[in-house]
């Protein structure tokens, strides 16, 4: 038993029914996994490992958001999944495999809500990925060099400073596995053959000398723990791993400090992610980031609203604060990897023959699209709008009103629903009607984009549609 009823402050109650998915591959005693599961069995919450070498995907219906995994436990178990009511957590151990990572990307592609996904895991699965993502955001990382063969060695040695000891490790691994200090460059050599023979992939980053290192958990982009990690000082391991017999103790995180962290996970795109850094002569270095963190730590909580520190928090309280921050659904927010244009081309049912040039607008929040319309009359007593585009007529149900505020003007937009079509796919948009003379025919506004599940890059136009001819007065 790890925990009894009084140990957790009082559960909220989610406002939707929420079940939890771990992907992964083992559920033993003692790990993340093991502790996610009792903690949402302690709030009521279902939730199901998923085996990700025995599970397949089974039906699916998109429009009532629903998938069906199947024979998740490898004995013939299925699990319906509703797209806006399950968090899913995929573990290190879920993409180790080609199959698995198929299974995360489909996931991910549905829509569901996914901590952490396919791209951000891979990231920091790959120790040189991880190095090459926090340079290009400027944080300051050990010097690593790629190790890919004997002429190699002397050249990467060089760059990371040409001094021993150094650091061998592997490109992939977790917990201290294939990590290696060396001393001398006939080491060096004899402990890069002797890895490669197993067909090991290498990197050599410069020796820090350090008083072991910190873990802090990060949670969309705050802080939620973090915990001093330091060698006993019976055991000789240079490295500062929990499961290599490390002490911990809370820390509290310098301004400084806090900062960096937060920009490590932020250069990963990891929504939970266990950033590790040391302190070395006054300056913080990120040793590396792990997109499936362990939680095994006496560690100094962080309230993830206000980012103040609150207490010593176990294992099971720190994933607990995690699992109460989840169920508000403000943060559940995903994160889009597909790229679409400032300017792209949409559809609207019943003007299949004659494209919209639409400009998708992340700046704006009204409560409905505005689109451009020839004619339009409203009938508040029917409660219809009747409009006319390129020649054609519509008769739509009038929702509302939708409140667009230009200065000091307010443009009051009736506002309608209709179907459209954008990168192959119908959505039902809310639309709010103008015939006043605009810029742009239709200006997505940010819920939009959210159905679209697209970033916006400003460099591009009609990335995922065709091009269409400017059909307005003004360049967009």
């Amino acid at each position: 038993m790890l925990y009894t009823k009084n140990y957790i402050h009082e559960a909220a109650e989610p406002t939707k029914k929420i079940q939890v998915v771990i992907l992964a591959n083992s559920l033993d005693d003692g790990t993340a996994a093991k502790v996610m599961s009792d903690v949402c069995d302690f709030n009521d919450i279902p939730c199901n490992l998923i085996d990700i070498d025995t599970a397949y995907l089974g039906e699916s219906d998109i429009e009532l958001r629903s998938v069906e995994m199947r024979n998740i436990d490898g004995k013939g178990k299925k699990l319906s999944m509703n797209i806006d009511e399950t968090i899913v957590f995929t573990r290190g151990g879920a993409i180790a495999t080609k199959a698995g990572q198929a299974i995360i990307s489909t996931l991910q592609t549905i829509g569901f809500f996914m901590v952490n996904d396919l791209e951000s895991m891979l990231i920091c699965d790959n120790k040189m990925s991880t190095t090459i993502a926090l340079n290009r955001a400027n944080v300051q990382t050990p010097r690593t060099v790629l190790l890919n063969s004997e002429a190699s060695i002397e050249y990467a040695h060089k760059s990371v400073g040409g001094k021993f000891p150094v650091i061998v490790k592997t490109m992939t691994g977790t917990q201290g596995v294939g990590v290696t200090k060396v001393d001398s460059m006939d080491s060096l050599v004899s402990v890069c053959q002797a890895l490669w023979k197993f067909e090991a992939e290498l990197i050599i980053q410069e020796y820090l000398d350090m008083d072991g290192d910190y873990r802090t958990l990060v949670v969309d982009g705050n802080i939620l723990a973090c915990a001093h990690r330091r060698q006993k000082k019976s055991n000789k391991d240079f490295r500062s791993n929990v499961h290599l017999g490390a002490d911990t103790i809370p820390h509290v995180l310098k301004v400084d400090e806090a900062k960096t962290v937060i920009n490590a996970a932020k250069a990963v795109g990891g929504y939970f992610v266990g950033v590790d850094h040391a302190i070395v002569n006054g300056e913080v270095y990120i040793l590396e980031v792990n997109g499936s963190p362990g939680v095994k730590s006496h560690f100094m909580g962080y309230d993830l609203y206000t980012q103040k520190k609150t207490k010593k928090m176990s294992d099971v309280k720190t994933f607990d604060a995690f699992l109460q921050y989840l169920l508000d659904p403000d943060n559940r927010r995903s994160f889009f990897r597909l790229e679409a244009g400032f300017i792209e081309s949409v559809v609207l049912e019943g003007l299949e023959h004659d494209p919209v040039r639409a400009k998708l607008d992340s700046g704006n929040g009204t409560n409905a699209s505005m689109f451009s319309v020839d004619e339009m009359k409203v009938d508040e007593k029917k409660k219809k709008v009747y409009w006319k585009k390129s020649g054609k007529k519509f008769t739509s149900d009038l929702l509302g009103v939708s409140k667009a505020r230009h200065m000091e003007a307010i443009d009051v937009r009736p506002m309608i629903e209709h179907n459209l079509t954008f990168n192959n796919k119908k959505y039902l948009a809310k639309l709010g009607l103008t015939m006043k003379d605009t810029a742009s025919e239709l200006l997505v506004n940010r819920d939009l984009i959210k159905l679209f599940r697209v970033a916006i890059n400003v460099n591009k136009r009609f990335a995922l549609s065709d091009y269409t001819s400017r059909s307005d007065k003004y360049e967009v």
